[in-house]
């Protein structure tokens, strides 16, 4: 009987027990590092989305008063067909016609334009404004208004809203905890 004079080998492929575990354990720590990172940025995001939400509402109700020719209302609703009597904007608010100049929805004559829900907890908007009124000219009856959106947790930097009397809309960002 004869025997070869080379014995092939064959290579195994794959991973050991303990490669496949220090993997896991180093995918483990990575994941548990990048998660709070990765709610940060939601955070962060979400708020943006918020306030272009509230500018956007600001955009859209001054061009409907110039476009319509008639006052147009922007005011904070607790349930999408009554303004509040407090600027309490953070429960939603709404944009709608306002044919008699009242500052109040009346179902029968004015058209509802638009309507926002209300924002997360965490978010804050104050204002010393409870309602906000474009002319048919796109001026803003009244003074300029600073509109302030928080994170109660702290991780979004502030926003200011910045409203001029002639219908402008400026946003800025301040520090994170920052006051308007």
């Amino acid at each position: 009987m004869a025997y070869p004079t080379t014995i092939r080998r064959r290579r195994q492929h794959g991973f050991t027990l303990v490669e496949a575990m220090i993997t896991l354990a180093i995918a483990a720590i990575l994941f548990a590092w990048a998660v709070p990172s990765l709610n940060d940025f939601i955070v962060r995001n979400r708020m943006s989305t918020e306030v272009n939400y509230f500018v956007a509402s600001l955009y859209l109700a001054r061009s409907e008063s110039v476009k319509r020719l008639q006052n147009v209302t922007l005011c904070p609703t607790p349930n999408g067909t009554v303004c509040a009597a407090s600027a309490d904007w953070h429960q939603g608010w709404m944009v709608f016609t306002d044919t008699n100049s009242n500052n109040a929805f009346d179902n029968g004559t004015d058209r509802l334009l638009q309507n926002n829900p209300v924002l997360p907890t965490r978010f804050q908007i104050t204002s010393g404004r409870a309602v906000i009124a474009f002319q048919p000219n796109g001026q803003s009856g009244g003074s300029n208004d600073i509109f302030c959106f928080r994170d109660t947790g702290n991780v979004a930097r502030t926003r200011r809203v910045t409203l001029s009397n002639d219908g402008r809309v400026r946003t800025e960002q301040l520090g994170v905890g920052a006051g308007c």
